[in-house]
């Protein structure tokens, strides 16, 4: 998983090595269109080698490129309001970048943005290449990325720290974390999630599905550190079980009646 920093991978990245930079290689690429990006901004928690972001009127355009597993550049674009993240893509085409920057610059909305170039989606998973949904989940939830949920970032570096976990969709939400292993609804959750405490200790929990209803919600470990409770979420894994599908869990769940009292999921 990459971090924040100015490290460019060379075989992956080497225009950006070249260059000095994303911004640089933008710039060098435009000007063989004729065309210029203007100055950059920073963008906050990343280096100038792997991220850059420029602002038109109220309309705001980053590009990053901080995967290092395989080469990809991603998109982000605010519309009029400039408030929000409205468009999110993914290629491995500096070319295609440059383009979209500059259709943006020349005061494209986001709706013709969206016509033009079908990369672009509503969400920053929606955009990620076929395979990548859950790589890019955990890639934005450990770089704390504002454009999706997030939860507890010491527990997702400790979830992500083990192996078996990494191939299961990583979803907070109100303060607990599940790992999935679906993208989209229906969600199946087999594995055991982890819940807050109100010490900032973690219980991990296997919850009641509807799709192994005959298994009851039980607590498997109480008040413990990330550390602990990810570790023990790793060694509950189900046998069989992973890596997470994307989209929805493709099965329907069996027609049971779920244990009493057990907490519908």
């Amino acid at each position: 998983m990459p971090e924040q920093s100015n490290g460019v991978p060379p075989a992956l990245y080497p225009e950006l090595i070249a260059s000095g930079g994303l911004a640089e290689a933008l710039a060098r690429e435009a000007a063989r269109h004729g065309r210029r990006t203007g100055p950059p901004e920073p963008v906050e928690g990343y280096g100038p080698a792997v991220a850059a972001c420029w602002a038109h009127g109220e309309s705001r355009f980053a590009a990053y490129a901080t995967n290092a597993d395989v080469r990809e550049f991603r998109i982000q674009i605010a519309g009029d309001s400039g408030r929000h993240w409205a468009a999110f893509g993914s290629t491995d085409d500096l070319a295609v970048v440059e383009a979209v920057l500059h259709a943006v610059r020349e005061g494209a909305s986001i709706g013709q943005l969206r016509r033009e170039w079908a990369l672009l989606a509503a969400s920053p998973l929606e955009a990620a290449p076929p395979g990548r949904v859950v790589p890019t989940a955990w890639r934005l939830t450990l770089e704390r990325s504002p454009t999706i949920r997030l939860g507890d970032a010491e527990l997702a570096e400790a979830l992500y720290a083990q192996p078996a976990l990494r191939v299961f969709f990583p979803f907070p939400s109100h303060g607990a974390f599940s790992l999935l292993s679906s993208t989209a609804d229906p969600f199946y959750e087999e594995v055991p999630g982890a819940m807050p405490t109100v010490d900032g200790l973690w219980n991990v929990v296997l919850r009641w599905s509807r799709w192994s209803p005959d298994i009851p919600a039980r607590v498997l470990g109480s008040r413990l550190d990330a550390r602990e409770a990810a570790a023990l979420i790793a060694a509950n894994v189900p046998a069989g079980s992973g890596p997470a599908v994307e989209g929805g869990w493709p099965e329907p769940p069996p027609l049971r009646t779920p244990v009493a009292g057990a907490l519908d999921d």
